[in-house]
């Protein structure tokens, strides 16, 4: 697809044409990347297919492989790595435990709190999966890629700005300003 077929970019197009004031990079850049996101979930979503994932699924069985051996964590902890509902969480689990790709084993310390460990199978799975959603990630940040350090820096700044402003109530003048190389070095 051609930079100019781009419906992106004939978004923000239209956008400066029939609406200047509103037209700015910040605009053009959450276009872009709310684009890019939706396109990567969908390639990611496409290739789990293989691995019979959802996309949630993926993501919590990916929090489990961060974390050190024995990929072990508490439901609290797993919540706040994939940041989605309880019930939500709940209904994920109990589909990974009956495919025994986690198991619950009895906390020593508290028994009201039983942890989620990842099995070898769901090891074996997300090493596999993981790979496969990279893999088919690759081409989109090639070598023609802009630098992707200075774009992970960029995006890890806003991303803590919009958290920030979302989620800890903050305003925008409590916010640290200047551009994103006041912040990165």
């Amino acid at each position: 697809m051609s930079h100019r077929t781009d419906p992106t970019v004939r978004v923000i197009d239209r956008m400066r044409l029939h609406w200047p004031q509103l037209a700015s990079p910040a605009f053009a850049v959450s276009v872009q990347v709310q684009r890019l996101a939706r396109l990567l979930e969908e390639g990611a979503r496409r290739t789990l297919g293989a691995f019979a994932l959802s996309t949630t699924e993926f993501e919590v069985l990916a929090a489990m492989r961060a974390h050190p051996a024995p990929f072990q964590l508490t439901p609290s902890e797993l919540y706040d790595a994939v940041l989605i509902s309880s019930g939500g969480l709940t209904k994920v689990l109990k589909g990974l435990e009956s495919r025994r790709l986690v198991d619950r084993p009895q906390s020593s310390d508290d028994r009201r709190s039983r942890p989620i460990r990842l099995t070898p199978e769901g090891r074996t799975l997300i090493e596999a999966a993981m790979a496969a959603v990279q893999g088919a990630d690759s081409p989109i940040f090639g070598t023609e890629a802009p630098d992707l350090g200075l774009l992970e820096a960029s995006l890890s700044l806003l991303t803590a700005r919009a958290e920030a402003l979302l989620d800890r109530g903050e305003t925008s003048e409590t916010l640290p300003v200047g551009g994103v190389d006041d912040h990165i070095r």
